[in-house]
């Protein structure tokens, strides 16, 4: 059995499928240099999703997929509690798969965050054509619980 990655998404977007608070420059979200994407929430807000895409898979066509396993660096600002909305999976282009939000505060300086494993396949089924496809993604979602 092997695995591949982590890879970074070469592609970050503002969805507006959930919530009304917008990621601001979301391309910084690409890279972990302490420049970041940021949604202003204020009290009880909800972000719109935070999309990220092209991960640049090369997994052998024919490969079985046994779980996908997402991670995020995050962090909240210094007012609220801040909370996942909702963390999903991209496939075919399309937000879908288990929820995989988790009840626990983002924290004030970065930190990282996984969602499912190497044996969680999201509830969804998948080819290696899926995953490899540029179209294949993360997005989460973020909400100010005070």
């Amino acid at each position: 059995m092997s695995s591949q990655g982590p890879n970074n998404g070469s592609t970050f977007v503002d969805d507006a499928t959930v919530g009304t608070a917008i990621w601001g420059t979301p391309t910084n979200a690409q890279t972990s240099n302490d420049t970041y994407a940021t949604a202003s929430l204020g009290t009880s807000g909800v972000s719109h999703y935070l999309k990220a895409t092209g991960f640049g898979f090369s997994i052998p066509s024919g490969a079985t997929i046994n779980g996908i396993l997402a991670g995020v660096e995050r962090k909240k600002g210094d007012l609220g509690t801040v909370i996942d909305n909702s963390v999903k999976i991209v496939k075919g282009g399309t937000i879908q798969g288990n929820e995989k939000a988790s009840g626990a505060s983002w924290p004030l300086s970065d930190a990282y965050a996984s969602s499912g494993s190497s044996t969680d396949l999201w509830g969804l089924s998948w080819a290696a054509a899926d995953i490899n496809a540029a179209d294949f993604g993360f997005v989460i979602s973020c909400k100010n619980t005070d």
